[in-house]
């Protein structure tokens, strides 16, 4: 026999009336923190274009971190670094450089997914090119974290 419970009322911790908002934002930056770490573990095994891969990810989630925090409300699903620092205000905070290296790394997130491109892309992913990037990375990110009010 199925038994069929009563339906439970589940908060929605996605509007502005949640008082665990540290706690979103939180979730955001613990994800993003994670993936910085297994970006490293990438590198360290040799898989250089998923470690890059990781990077993005990372910089994404601590994007959406900041997003949440300001907007209080669950963040676009949006991948585009460079949208991402324009939601989020920080685009005039950019320079050339930062902006540069936002797009390079969205491509990395785009053409990842896509066998036709992965192939090419994998192959400019060197040691050295990958230890680049994920420097970068760790000052983009740190840079972020800094816009954290938590």
């Amino acid at each position: 026999m199925l038994n069929i419970a009563k339906p439970v009322k589940i908060k929605d911790t996605n509007t502005r009336k949640d008082k665990n908002m540290k706690t979103q934002t939180g979730v955001w930056l613990e994800m993003a923190e994670e993936d910085m770490e297994t970006a490293g573990y990438n590198l360290k095994g040799k898989y250089y274009l998923w470690a890059i891969f990781l990077c993005q990810q990372a910089i994404e989630k601590a994007f959406k971190a900041i997003y949440f925090e300001q907007a209080e409300e669950v963040p676009p699903r949006k991948h585009d670094l460079v949208v991402l620092a324009r939601l989020t205000n920080l685009i005039a905070e950019c320079d050339e450089k930062r902006l540069d290296f936002l797009r390079r790394l969205t491509v990395y997130y785009l053409e990842t997914r896509y066998p036709e491109e992965r192939t090419s892309l994998a192959a400019k992913c060197t040691e050295e090119h990958t230890r680049e990037i994920l420097s970068q990375t760790g000052e983009v990110f740190q840079w972020l974290k800094s816009k954290l009010k938590q």
